[in-house]
């Protein structure tokens, strides 16, 4: 694989944007499986209830939420990596990511208090929420609010703040010590969940886990645990740009990526959050980014609907408190028939799905524009 310095420009990454999609939809198989909603009073989003088919359901899709938040934190760090220049703006960095999540977040929030959240939620709730600071309460009320989907976006909010910071530390690791690196914050990442086995409490039990909210929230939902998994994704950017990724082919990391969802569901609760999952997904992200960057993207990657698809992947994500948890509510949607359960679980895939491209289309696209024209602005003000 060819090689260059940080400092060169480096082509886009269209099989990533394709490949977001996959992710989202993995959270979405995740959130249509769940015996117990994160919505008060927490009932089944599972359409065929506790029935054989519903429990195949479950023990099929278990993980794949965690593999799907996972993937994003890595890509996160991994794509900014990739995009910044040796020399930028914070505050331009800054402006481009608040209004890249920020405007979707605030609809989708607005959406939920008026549908449902808004009789349940506190007003200091809300305004956690809505602020992305509800992930650093340890109450599973708060942490998962509002719109519970988008507690991942408080730990996006955090990672950028840090970048600034994060990015000349992750350039300065010499070239031969990159791959110590990521061995390094592997052990950080199990360290993390030793210290929630053997240090946090492990009462009262989380309503929607089978550990304590305290551990649910300290592993999972707090945003400075999970800067590992944005670090690895800096790191294996730095290690593509001067060719010191081992190449693993796609076919064989999607193995991985299996044989590791398979293993988790033997392991510990703890354990199947991020961990397994680490090499595998890091490995599909480098060796797609590496292919984009020698002219082989994989076409069912890259093709238009997968970039569309990938497009609206925020948005068909982020909609999924209102098209799922609270849709299922609402219509009642529970002990189904084959035919009835897979009816409804066409119907929360199209309600995302058009939620997602209503975002992009009008909230997403206009923000960028938006920030697009502020850093326009600036430039010509200081040319």
């Amino acid at each position: 694989m060819s090689s260059t310095t940080d400092g060169d420009r480096l082509p886009r990454l269209p099989s990533l944007t394709g490949l977001r999609f996959f992710a989202a939809f993995a959270v979405f198989l995740f959130h249509v499986s769940l015996f117990t909603s994160p919505l008060p009073p927490y009932q089944p989003t599972n359409p065929f209830g506790a029935t054989p088919v519903g429990e195949t359901l479950e023990q099929l899709f278990r993980q794949l939420g965690y593999v799907g938040v996972s993937f994003f934190f890595i890509l996160s760090g991994f794509v900014i990596t990739w995009a910044t220049p040796q020399c930028f703006s914070i505050r331009g960095f800054m402006w481009r990511r608040m209004l890249k999540i920020y405007p979707p977040h605030v609809v989708v929030w607005a959406i939920s208090l008026v549908l449902f959240a808004g009789v349940y939620t506190s007003p200091q709730t809300a305004i956690l929420n809505l602020t992305l600071f509800s992930t650093f309460s340890t109450d599973p009320t708060v942490y998962v609010s509002v719109n519970p989907p988008s507690w991942s976006l408080s730990s996006d909010m955090v990672f950028y703040l840090l970048f600034p910071v994060l990015m000349p530390l992750v350039r300065l690791i010499p070239e031969p010590r990159l791959g110590q690196s990521l061995l390094a914050l592997l052990l950080g990442m199990l360290a993390v969940i030793l210290i929630t086995t053997y240090l946090v409490p492990s009462e009262p039990k989380s309503p929607i886990s089978p550990i304590s909210g305290t551990q649910f929230w300290f592993n999972y939902i707090f945003p400075l645990p999970r800067m590992f998994e944005f670090v690895i994704g800096m790191v294996a950017a730095r290690m593509v740009v001067l060719g010191r990724w081992p190449r693993i082919d796609l076919l064989s990391s999607c193995v991985m990526l299996i044989a590791s969802i398979a293993i988790a569901k033997h392991l510990p609760f703890l354990y199947t959050f991020g961990i397994c999952y680490i090499l595998p997904l890091t490995a599909l992200i480098t060796e797609c980014a590496a292919r984009d960057r020698e002219g082989r993207s994989p076409v069912f990657l890259t093709n238009r609907l997968a970039l569309w698809l990938g497009q609206v992947s925020f948005g068909f994500y982020l909609c999924q408190g209102v098209s799922i948890f609270w849709l299922s509510k609402q219509l009642g949607l529970q002990d189904l028939s084959v035919v009835g359960g897979l009816t409804a679980i066409a119907l929360y895939f199209s309600a995302s799905l058009l939620g997602g491209w209503l975002l992009f289309r009008f909230v997403e696209e206009p923000s960028m524009k938006l920030a697009r024209w502020i850093l326009l602005r600036r430039k010509l003000r200081t040319a």
